[in-house]
């Protein structure tokens, strides 16, 4: 887009000049439409495409000098199936020619181009038509002059005197008539097949002179939606370019979004000229706005969100840094405050800071199967290749280009968020505090801060990404959360009540799901104080099963256990979780596990095992067996184990105030029935 602007505008100034040069040299009597061949081969010669004036090209000097041409074109390059790349119907300039000779007062009466056309294409194999070739000669004049650009560049940092501004040769400056009017630019993706254009582009200038703020108007139509800018510029004084330039200008489109720009710039012809602005935006409906683009792509959950959006900030600096203060952006009904600074953009350096009062996330949500399916074309054309990173396997033996961390390692960051309440998945957050910074490679969030249902979270991450395969460390902190209410709000059931307490510290390496997960390590436990498993009662189902078989009365089911405490303390290895310590206990029941879960395989391998408190000698304990995987966990009693146990205690333990004495291999056999099934 730079190209494109630099030769539209090399281009504007060709044409001025070649209006000036024509109208004091060449004499009235001369029909230029002879020499149109020879214009248009040199042309074409220059600029590596066709060039063709069809229409008639007149020269006047008196009463008023005058140039004007019709039918213009310029065409694509070779490979382009559209013909023109730009073209125009009439170019018509008009100079009073006495004030410019006697008084250096150029005095415009006319400028004036219709109909300009301008079609930018991007074909699937990357190639875009709005690059130009360029003769050797041409190239190395603006090789030393991007040279002698970057020297004076490098002056100007090291606190040398800023670059001038432009020279004018003239007086005075007025123009009766400047305007640009039914422009199109037409933009094509041959790659996504996409098509857009604006149209109906009109530019219309008053009051141009050095001395006033010049009036200017511009319209055009968006996809068939209108788009109006009015303002003023200037006035730009004798030595334009050079002091303050004042802009107040203002924008209207789609009928919605009303904009509006006022502020300075200062130095504009500068190598590092200054702005200083006040953006405003007034507020409108972004739902309105982007229907007039057809329909939404989703549905939100809440039909009456993105009703209200509005901002304003103020805009300071230079072509090589920018800061935004005073920022606010309204959403709705929550109300954002920011403020960020930029520099360096190659890196580029960030610092910010943004503060928000309320948002609920759930609203903006789309409703279940209200999302529009989209054909994704995926295509390997123009595809360039990242120099010095390896391509890393994916699934199934494919390989997957490797992630190019170059700008993460650039990045220099320093901001914080801080969020006074957040509703996601319906459970409620508040006083968010997140601080983020980047140097050197290494991504940090340090701390996160929140609350959340009485209790406290608080996360340290960091990301390394110094070396190709990133790694990754965090260490989470969670003190006192009311389990069940988050539970409640989140799922709309009640599973699980209690105080919820958990500490993890878990590294990784590696930006695959396979690598992360097979290289994670660490260590945590998690802690449940004083509640209660909703839907189940262990102890009931016990006591009933025990009843089935004969042994003692059933009795009626309670919706829930009550538990003093829940906890489990766990390692994690290569990616293999392992706990030997994790356990439920009751007032009259502790169930026990150990055992493994391969997170790389998804396999389990557990025993839970049950047990009475209140009679630690009832032999009724069934330890299970969990197998499987994830997604096809098997449950089986541990029947080697029980048998075990119960043989040890009938050979060799006694009950209180019996002797000891030897038994034969049936009251063993008896024995272990008692055991299996109660007294």
């Amino acid at each position: 887009m730079k190209r494109l602007i630099k030769w539209a505008s090399i281009t504007i100034g060709i044409l001025i000049v070649l209006s000036i040069i024509a109208l004091l040299v060449i004499p009235n009597f001369i029909d230029l439409n002879k020499y149109k061949p020879m214009i248009e081969k040199n042309v074409t010669k220059a600029i590596h495409r066709p060039f063709a004036i069809r229409g008639g090209l007149k020269l006047r000097l008196f009463p008023v000098a005058a140039l004007s041409f019709s039918d213009l074109h310029i065409g694509n390059p070779k490979g382009f199936k559209e013909q023109d790349f730009a073209s125009l119907k009439s170019f018509d300039v008009q100079i009073k020619l006495i004030p410019l000779l006697l008084s250096k007062d150029l005095q415009v009466k006319r400028f004036v181009v219709k109909d300009p056309r301008l079609t930018l294409i991007k074909k699937k194999d990357g190639k875009v038509n709005w690059e130009f070739q360029v003769a050797k000669k041409n190239q190395e004049k603006l090789n030393s002059k991007a040279i002698e650009s970057k020297r004076k560049e490098v002056e100007l940092k090291k606190g040398s005197k800023p670059v001038s501004a432009i020279t004018m040769p003239l007086t005075a400056l007025s123009v009766d008539e400047f305007s640009v009017t039914n422009g199109a630019i037409t933009w094509i993706d041959r790659l996504s097949g996409q098509k857009k254009g604006i149209t109906g582009i009109t530019l219309r200038l008053k009051d141009i002179s050095f001395t006033k703020p010049i009036d200017m108007e511009l319209t055009a139509k968006v996809e068939g939606n209108p788009v109006i800018i009015k303002g003023k510029i200037g006035p730009l004084g004798k030595r334009p370019g050079e002091g303050i330039t004042p802009i107040s200008l203002h924008m209207k489109a789609f009928k919605q979004l009303k904009l509006s720009i006022k502020g300075k710039i200062k130095d504009l012809a500068s190598q590092v000229p200054q702005y200083d602005m006040d953006l405003n935006i007034d507020p409108f409906s972004p739902k309105r706005l982007l229907s007039q683009f057809g329909d939404l792509p989703f549905r939100t959950t809440d039909p009456n969100v993105l009703q209200r959006f509005a901002l304003s900030a103020h805009i300071k600096g230079t072509p090589e840094s920018v800061s935004i203060g005073n920022g606010l952006l309204t959403l709705d009904q929550s109300r954002i405050n920011f403020s960020l600074h930029a520099k360096e953009f190659k890196k580029p350096c960030i610092a910010f800071n943004i503060k928000l009062d309320k948002i609920d996330l759930d609203r903006y949500m789309p409703v279940s199967g209200s999302t529009k399916k989209r054909a994704i074309k995926s295509s390997t054309k123009g595809m360039k290749e990242t120099k010095g990173v390896a391509s890393r396997p994916g699934k199934k033996g494919k390989t997957r280009a490797a992630i190019d961390y170059t700008p993460l390692r650039r990045l220099e960051m320093d901001g914080h968020i801080r969020i006074s309440k957040l509703i996601a998945k319906r459970a409620v957050f508040k006083n968010i505090y997140a601080k983020l910074t980047a140097k050197n490679g290494i991504l940090k969030v340090n701390p996160l801060k929140i609350d959340m249902y009485q209790g406290k979270m608080l996360l340290n991450a960091g990301l390394d990404v110094r070396e190709s395969s990133p790694v990754t460390k965090v260490a989470l902190d969670i003190k006192n959360v009311l389990i069940g209410k988050m539970i409640k709000d989140v799922m709309r059931t009640e599973l699980l009540n209690g105080i919820f307490n958990m500490k993890a510290s878990l590294k990784t390496k590696g930006d695959t799901p396979e690598a992360i997960i097979s290289s994670l390590n660490g260590t945590g436990e998690l802690l449940i104080k004083d509640g209660s498993i909703i839907g189940i009662d262990l102890n009931g189902m016990i006591q009933n099963v025990k009843a089935a078989f004969g042994f003692g009365k059933a009795r009626k089911l309670e919706r829930k256990t009550v538990f003093s405490e829940i906890r489990s303390r766990f390692t994690i290895k290569n990616g293999v979780f392992h706990t030997k310590d994790s356990h439920l206990l009751s007032p009259v029941l502790k169930v026990s596990s150990t055992g493994d879960a391969n997170l790389t395989k998804k396999t389990l391998n557990f025993r839970i095992t049950p047990e009475y408190i209140k009679n630690p000698e009832e032999p009724i304990t069934v330890p299970v067996i969990v197998a499987g995987t994830f997604s096809s966990p098997r449950f089986m009693p541990d029947l080697t184990g029980i048998t075990k146990k119960m043989i040890f205690q009938t050979i060799f333990q006694k009950k209180k105030g019996e002797k000891k004495e030897k038994k034969g291999l049936e009251d063993v056999g008896k024995e272990l029935l008692r055991g299996l099934f109660g007294h």
